[in-house]
């Protein structure tokens, strides 16, 4: 009788089964592991967006504390408003002045955004000098290179330098647009000088300071002007100025997004994940604030460019970059592009932000040129989110240009 086994010919097939099931289970295997690290890399991008969305929130909201959308004269012929938003921030020298910038390849085009706000928790307000004459009139004359202002009994010393710092950052905001008895008729149009304060000795109300961001006085026009009323009128406040700009970078092939910090001289990393941050902007009707916003830019249903490249022919009345009179607004005699562009800045009320987030890794077997997803984003190997938010600062409908408060009503008592 013949003892029961395999033979060879049972046995090497098996082994080569064996084989062909440990070969395809390594490769499920690996392809499973491997879809896996691109999953955590696009869950990694999408909690690094809603991040870096945290982060812009929490600066748009602060945006023209004690100031709104009032122009901030920094030095002569530059004015800044306390959101400005550029489409082609490689075109400004503010956003490539290090010699880092690269700009974005065609089609991943980026907005640069500059914020400022005011320090509500060192504010102190400028108040008339001896016989009235007005917060920066020490002196009878009220000399243009006055730098003596004068401060409440009791004032805060928040302004004044730590060294090694040899002055504070801060702006003179006057924002009252109304006359407070009768507050249906506007006055003057808001006002806010940037300024280098260099001492501050609530002893003696004394505040000293340069005017104009840069220290040396090249500063014109009604910050420098204090013969003029704006100077004798009540409600000058004195805060220190605080700001942030944002830009993508594609220095090396790889977008980065990167912040400044106002008085700062070296742009920050803020994430490696952020391809894209476009910025939409809404203008309020102040003839008509409950009238739906205009959009810059805008597709449909009415086209629109964005709000930094409007020109003087669509800013002609009834043209889509067109603002409507509104006393008290001044509006030079000569009409360019930045007074039209200027213009609706000033209305700004909300924003529209979009960010597009993508992984760091490269996936190659992903890749179908000319292709798209269904975000409309390139199939070039990489997992793209897009994250897309709309903020309203709320110190844009409390300062600055504001419509007119509809008149009392009642017969009152």
């Amino acid at each position: 009788m013949r003892n029961a086994g395999f033979t060879l010919l049972e046995v090497m097939i098996a082994a080569a089964l064996g084989v062909i099931v440990l070969g395809i289970g390594l490769a499920v295997g690996a392809q499973l592991q491997r879809r896996a690290l691109f999953e955590e890399q696009t869950m990694m991008a999408q909690t690094t967006g809603r991040a870096v969305q945290d982060n812009l929130t929490a600066t748009l909201w602060r945006a023209g504390t004690g100031m709104g959308n009032t122009p901030i004269s920094f030095i002569d012929d530059d004015i800044r408003y306390a959101l400005q938003v550029f489409s082609d921030p490689g075109s400004e020298l503010f956003f490539n002045n290090d010699g880092s910038y690269t700009p974005p390849p065609a089609g991943k085009e980026s907005d640069g955004l500059r914020v400022y706000w005011g320090t509500s928790s060192s504010s102190t307000f400028l108040v008339n000098c001896a016989g009235n004459t007005g917060p920066g009139r020490v002196t009878p004359t009220g000399a243009s290179t006055e730098t003596n202002y004068c401060l409440p009994e009791q004032a805060e010393e928040f302004l004044k330098p730590v060294p090694p710092l040899t002055n504070t950052s801060a702006v003179f905001v006057n924002a009252i647009q109304y006359n407070e008895k009768t507050p249906t008729v506007p006055t003057q149009a808001p006002v806010a000088c940037a300024v280098r304060v260099t001492n501050v000795d609530s002893g003696g109300r004394r505040l000293v300071a340069d005017m104009g961001a840069s220290g040396t006085g090249l500063l014109t026009g009604l910050c420098n002007e204090r013969a003029h009323d704006l100077w004798t009128r009540t409600g000058w406040l004195a805060m220190k100025l605080e700001g942030m700009a944002y830009r993508v970078n594609w220095k090396g092939g790889f977008p980065t997004l990167e912040g400044l910090p106002h008085g700062a001289t070296t742009w920050q990393v803020i994430s490696r994940d952020v391809e894209q941050l476009r910025v939409r902007q809404a203008v309020v009707n102040l003839l008509a604030p409950n009238d739906p916003y205009r959009w810059f830019p805008e597709e449909t249903p009415t086209v629109r460019p964005a709000l930094d490249q409007c020109t003087v022919v669509q800013g002609s009345a009834g043209g889509v970059c067109g603002a409507e009179t509104f006393t008290p607004e001044y509006i030079p005699a000569t009409v360019t592009e930045e007074v039209v562009r200027d213009r609706l800045r000033s209305r700004v009320r909300a924003l529209e932000v979009t960010l597009v987030v993508r992984t760091r890794r490269l996936d190659r077997d992903a890749v179908d040129v000319g292709a798209v997803d269904e975000d409309g984003h390139d199939r070039d190997g990489y997992k793209r989110r897009s994250i897309t938010f709309q903020i309203a600062p709320r110190n844009f409908g409390m300062a600055g240009l504001q419509p007119v408060p509809p008149p009392p009503t009642g017969s009152g008592t």
